[in-house]
């Protein structure tokens, strides 16, 4: 039996997960979390040092704040009886994610950001973990892992580009307003997804009630 070429499979895949309306806008949604949101973590070791007067103790908290809330939104997800909830999850996520940088951002008291920054990771660990599960879960067993190459081609491949664009953005706005930008992107990003979410389920009832 013949082996597909990579690209053929490439296709194949892209066909079906833009098939799917419910794992192509999950693949979106990390696809611009990943450009514009993830990436301010890049920016801490500037809001450690020069906007906290810190120094690596001080990162280190940053850093170790982050992985608090990571570990209990992974704590959370592992414990969970079924895949039902991963779409609201998601969503839930995505805004406790961009609100928290809103907030951090401007935050001007140490603990407080610290706060912030364990929000910030809870949101970011539990979007893309519960996106990562509902494509595994919802996709059909010969595309999965094709599904989950796009997902990992959305989540780390747009990482590195985004650095580069909050970097920038930092150096033309400021660390703090680029942080902030992110947040509101991630906010927008959430408020479109529920958007789509409801009017793609609307569009879904009217069709059974038309069926019927």
């Amino acid at each position: 039996m013949d082996k597909k070429s990579i690209w053929t499979e490439l296709e194949e895949g892209f066909k079906y997960i833009s098939g799917d309306k419910e794992l192509s806008s999950m693949i979106v949604m990390i696809g611009i979390s990943s450009l514009f949101v993830i990436p301010f973590n890049t920016l801490m070791p500037i809001f450690a040092k020069d906007l906290f007067r810190g120094d690596a103790g001080t990162f280190s908290w940053f850093e170790s704040a982050a992985g608090l809330g990571s570990v209990a939104s992974a704590m959370y997800l592992a414990n969970l009886k079924s895949a039902k909830p991963l779409m609201k999850i998601t969503i839930i996520a995505s805004g406790i994610f961009g609100f928290s940088l809103v907030l951090l951002s401007y935050s001007s008291i140490l603990p407080l950001a610290l706060v912030f920054m364990t929000l910030s990771g809870l949101g970011m660990m539990a979007q893309t973990s519960a996106i990562n599960t509902y494509i595994q879960t919802h996709a059909v067993p010969e595309m999965r892992g094709r599904a989950i190459s796009y997902y990992v081609m959305a989540y780390q491949g747009m990482i590195p580009i985004g650095s580069l664009l909050i970097g920038w953005g930092a150096h033309a706005f400021g660390p703090r307003l680029a942080v902030c930008i992110a947040g509101l992107i991630g906010l927008f990003a959430t408020l479109m997804f529920v958007l789509y979410k409801t009017k793609f389920s609307g569009k879904q009832i009217s069709a059974l009630i038309l069926k019927s």
